[in-house]
């Protein structure tokens, strides 16, 4: 039933645009020749769909994927129609290059839509051996939103006896929560062990949790920094974004510097305070002052925090007060995208503490990132180990659908107001 909404979904969007925009077109022989190229998108979405195995399971792959498969259906099907313009020498207009934009925007919703509305696509069970890593109340939220069905067994011997009396596998994961050095003593009479549904805890947390786990018996490997195509593509979306928010910000700081002088607050509009970089390089990171001055020394921000000025609550909430960095991406210190960059202060002591800690240093910070806009905001270190596992992620498996993900993300954290 899935496969066929989404088959519905990729048939009858391009041809409801593009029966709008024949409709509105007053000569009778370009409204036939619309339909029929805006009929051939819907085709070749569905064709490239098939070919590539593209509605299988598509409910369960990340986000990140579903941006890529659409753009990949997309691409060849608006090439598709395009060479069907040139054919047909069809008149090509701003309004049908707006549909080519809007159509894949429409349909990602649709298949959001979707998904909300049949909670059950997933159902998948999740088996959860062993006791080794403490699974957070965020981890377990997060499989459940995606439908997931978790139970958790202490040991072998407890899952084994509870799970006689249901050995089928279809739409079961196994994980192992164990370490390495008690595995060693399963291997020989744990056969199931190396099964297609069964996981290790670091492959299950990277490939369903989207974070790479660390601890001292789990080294991290296969980290890797962006590749000469892969920084251009940054430093593009960096540049784009510096545009973008250039406005914003100029009208930002007028606001609070007003509501400023209105308040009688005499302390400066813009808060700067040194950062850890690329390979632990110190640079200045620039912040609206949302605070009074001083207010550092006590560490980190908390929920209703009397150090902040009354009226930069939405500020805050809003991510505005983070606007400032536009100007460490300009110096070259920051991405748009990347891992937070920790204050000094802090991350000495969290590199004391925290396995593989350096290894978020090894890229550029950015002021946004899959560790903030997944994890809610840290006040602790535990919270920074955390983060750090869903920072190597980002660093292990950057893709510029990722990066595409990432800012959407953000936007929609933005809309909750969830920052403080």
């Amino acid at each position: 039933m899935i496969k066929l909404y989404l088959f519905l979904t990729d048939i009858f969007v391009p041809i409801f645009f593009g029966s709008i925009h024949s409709f509105f077109n007053s000569e009778e022989k370009i409204f036939d020749e619309h339909f029929y190229l805006f009929l051939l998108y819907s085709i070749s979405l569905v064709l490239i769909s098939l070919v590539n195995n593209y509605y299988k399971n598509y409910f369960s792959i990340n986000f990140s994927e579903k941006i890529k498969i659409s753009f990949i259906t997309s691409f060849f099907a608006i090439f598709f129609q395009l060479v069907a313009y040139l054919f047909y020498s069809s008149p090509l207009d701003y309004s049908i290059v707006l549909l080519w934009v809007i159509i894949p925007i429409i349909i990602l919703l649709l298949r959001y839509l979707i998904k909300i509305s049949n909670k059950n696509i997933n159902n998948t069970m999740i088996y959860i051996i062993g006791s080794f890593y403490t699974f957070n109340d965020h981890e377990i939220r997060m499989l459940s939103n995606k439908g997931f069905v978790i139970y958790f067994y202490d040991s072998f011997d407890s899952f084994e006896e509870k799970s006689k009396k249901n050995q089928e596998n279809i739409n079961k994961l196994y994980v192992i929560n164990y370490n390495k050095r008690d595995l060693i003593a399963f291997n020989n009479d744990k056969n199931y062990l190396f099964k297609e549904n069964y996981f290790y805890l670091n492959e299950f947390m990277e490939k369903y949790l989207r974070k790479i786990f660390i601890n001292i018996d789990n080294p991290v490997v296969d980290l890797k920094t962006y590749s000469r195509f892969d920084f251009v593509i940054k430093k593009i979306l960096d540049y784009l974004s510096v545009i973008v928010f250039i406005p914003i910000l100029i009208i930002s700081c007028i606001f609070v510097f007003v509501i400023k002088i209105k308040n009688n607050i005499k302390d400066s509009l813009f808060y700067k305070q040194k950062r850890y970089g690329f390979n632990k390089k110190i640079f200045n990171v620039y912040k609206i002052r949302t605070m009074y001055a001083n207010s550092d020394v006590k560490g980190n921000t908390s929920k209703n925090d009397s150090r902040i000025y009354p009226f930069a609550l939405t500020i805050r909430k809003l991510r505005i007060d983070e606007l400032p960095q536009i100007i460490n991406i300009l110096f070259g210190d920051m991405h748009l995208v990347g891992p937070r960059a920790e204050w000094v202060k802090l991350s000495d002591e969290y590199n004391i503490n925290i396995n593989n800690y350096n290894y978020r240093h090894i890229v550029r910070p950015g002021i946004t990132g899959w560790a903030q806009v997944i994890y809610p905001y840290g006040v602790d270190e535990n919270d920074s180990r955390q983060k750090l596992m869903y920072d190597l992620y980002y660093i292990k498996n950057w893709s510029l659908w990722l990066e595409i993900e990432i800012c959407i993300k953000t936007f929609m954290v933005i809309l909750d107001k969830k920052g403080f």
